[in-house]
């Protein structure tokens, strides 16, 4: 409800002087031309004016009918200035007038004439300023100024005529001021538009080149206006006075029906405008005739709804020339011209003749009859002029949203291309940059292997070196080694030198000792080299003493080095037996054989030997263990 509210704010802010302006229009035309409705018209002296009226816009229209010109502001001003002072200049006589003088009865009529065709340029120019605007905004204006005119019309009615016209020429002249305002507030009209509209701007907006559209709504407005025009003057053709209690009761009408419209056109009901104010204005000419059947000697009752019928028209003819004003391409005063023509003029003409041709007939059942069925022909007309238009923008819209459906498939397609041909170039990319990975990745572990092989091998001939410098100590002149025999002949030889006794050489000097080769320990798989580049083992020599089995080759220079140092760390018996093997370069396994042990208990005799002796590694104990022999 408050944004409802807020809404109809925002409009009434924008539209208010086209509002005021329209209001003073209409009540000074009813004021002066009829009677502030004091009967349902004033015969000759109304409808008469009017005919002449819509004959003159006749004659305009046939000469501007080809002319696509567009009046410019400045010449749309002038024309309601000029209209303006001749309707004020009208009103003011006609309230000088002595209307009870039959011989003034012509003058009476010129003035009527006149000012019904000032007026009437007066509601184009406040018609042509709501051009551009919304369906809803134009539907709040039409019937806002009923509303609130219909209401000024109702208090004038209780003033004698003379003081209606003075009213009626102020309220003409306050419509330059509004001018102003107006001028400014021109063109602020924005859109908003039905999601599904079926509104008749909706099709005005589509249809406004389709002949069968244009002659759908004339037929059909003009026989509404027709009908009305008969109803006014049932069933004789003079007016219908109104009662005090109906004269109420047309206001109270009047405004309700149009309060109704103006709800629902604001709750957004699409069909208002369309089929639902054809259908009320079918149901008020059906409903004054069944009242004027019902009440035969009281036709101000069915007066109630047939002026009541005659404000819907109005405000739907309005309302069309809004919409036609909006989407045409001529000038908004052509389509001002040509509504007031077929709506107004349709219904001067039926007034007019059934004032003079009643009185030859005489047959209400005819006139009866006559008015329903143009009540129904031009109820039909429309409503299936209105189905088919519906039908058509119905048609539009599918075919609109199966191309919107194709084109999103084929824009689907398009992306599901584009997506695969990314994911396969994506592919590529990730294979060129695997495979560059992976190549450089090989190149440098290609790299961290030679590296790695290169600081291997230059360890191993290290370490081959410096065997090399420990085994030629042994060879110096000091320590000289015997190197065993190889050959048969050197083992007959050996043997025979056994036989010798102990202390006899052949050179008759004291016998060389040789020396223990498993004094110099060296790691597993290591052999040093001899003096001629050969691969020499130089086994222990075993004295008799010697336990048999691998012990035997375990030296008493070795165990007394492996003791030194056990003393020296503290060592237990059993790490001492496991540190002679291992100085031997046994295997834990094999250390875990030769006594008798499990390899886990190997493990961690060897992992205790390390931690007491400060040392990481088997080259580490073997150096310690060479410090002892220097």
């Amino acid at each position: 409800m408050g944004a409802v509210i807020a809404g109809l704010a925002a409009r009434l802010k924008t539209f208010w002087p086209m509002l005021a302006g329209m209001v003073c229009a209409r009540v000074a035309l009813i004021a002066a031309c009829y009677g502030s409705y004091a009967a349902t018209d004033d015969g000759i002296f109304t409808d008469g004016a009017m005919l002449v009226t819509c004959a003159l816009f006749t004659a305009v229209l046939l000469v501007i009918a080809r002319s696509r010109r567009v009046l410019s502001d400045t010449a749309v001003q002038w024309i309601l200035i000029a209209s303006v002072t001749v309707a004020a200049a009208s009103s003011m006589a006609l309230s000088v007038l002595d209307d009870t003088d039959p011989a003034l009865g012509g003058t009476a009529f010129a003035l009527s004439v006149v000012s019904t065709l000032a007026l009437s340029l007066c509601m184009f120019y406040w018609l042509r300023c709501l051009r551009g605007t919304d369906e809803v905004t134009a539907a709040l204006f039409v019937f806002g100024v009923f509303i609130v005119s219909e209401a000024i019309v109702y208090l004038l009615s209780f003033l004698p005529p003379r003081a209606q016209n003075i009213i009626g020429a102020v309220l003409v002249v306050a419509q330059l001021a509004l001018l102003g305002p107006a001028a400014l507030r021109d063109g602020l009209a924005a859109e908003r538009l039905h999601r599904r509209a079926r509104t008749f701007f909706t099709f005005a907006r589509s249809s406004m080149q389709d002949w069968r559209f244009l002659v759908a709504c004339t037929v059909g407005i003009g026989l509404l206006g027709f009908v009305d025009g008969f109803l006014r003057g049932y069933p004789d053709g003079l007016p219908i006075p109104f009662t005090p209690a109906t004269r109420a009761a047309y206001t109270l009408a009047a405004i309700a029906v149009c309060a109704l419209f103006a709800a629902l056109v604001v709750r957004r009901r699409e069909r208002v405008m369309t089929v639902g104010i054809f259908i009320a204005m079918e149901a008020l000419a059906a409903g004054s005739l069944i009242l004027f059947g019902a009440f035969p000697f009281h036709w101000e009752i069915g007066a109630v709804l047939v002026n009541t019928l005659n404000v819907v028209i109005c405000a739907y003819c309005w309302y069309v020339v809004i919409a036609f004003t909006s989407f045409g391409q001529r000038d908004p005063y052509f389509y001002a011209l040509g509504g007031w023509v077929i709506c107004f003029g349709s219904r001067s003409v039926a007034r007019m003749l059934l004032l003079f041709v009643y009185p030859l007939t005489g047959n209400d059942l005819l006139i009866t009859s006559l008015l329903g069925g143009l009540v129904l022909l031009s109820a039909q007309v429309v409503l299936v002029q209105f189905l088919l238009a519906e039908h058509r923008e119905g048609a539009t819209e599918a075919e609109a949203r199966e191309a919107q459906v194709e084109g999103e498939l084929q824009r689907a397609e398009s992306e599901t291309a584009r997506t695969q041909q990314a994911l396969a170039e994506a592919e590529s990319a990730l294979k060129a940059v695997t495979r560059d990975a992976a190549e450089h990745e090989a190149a440098r572990v290609a790299e961290a292997v030679a590296a790695v092989q290169k600081a291997a091998f230059e360890a191993v001939t290290a370490a081959q070196a410096q065997r090399c410098v420990r085994c030629t100590e042994g060879c110096s002149p000091d320590h000289p080694v015997a190197r065993p025999a190889t050959s048969a002949a050197a083992r007959t030889g050996a043997a025979g030198a056994a036989d010798a006794p102990a202390g006899d050489n052949e050179t008759g000097g004291a016998q060389r000792t040789v020396p223990d080769a498993a004094a110099e320990p060296r790691p597993i798989g290591a052999s040093p080299l001899g003096p001629t580049g050969r691969t020499a083992r130089s086994a222990p020599a075993a004295s008799p003493d010697a336990p048999t089995g691998s012990e035997g080759i375990i030296s008493d220079s070795l165990r007394g080095r492996v003791r030194a140092m056990g003393e020296q760390f503290l060592l237990s018996d059993r790490e001492v037996d496991v540190l002679t093997y291992y100085a031997l370069g046994y295997t834990q396994k094999k250390v875990a054989k030769e006594l008798s042990i499990t390899p886990a208990t190997a493990h961690s005799h060897i992992k205790r030997i390390y931690g007491k002796c400060g040392m990481h590694s088997r080259q580490e104990i073997l150096e310690y263990l060479a410090s002892y022999g220097r």
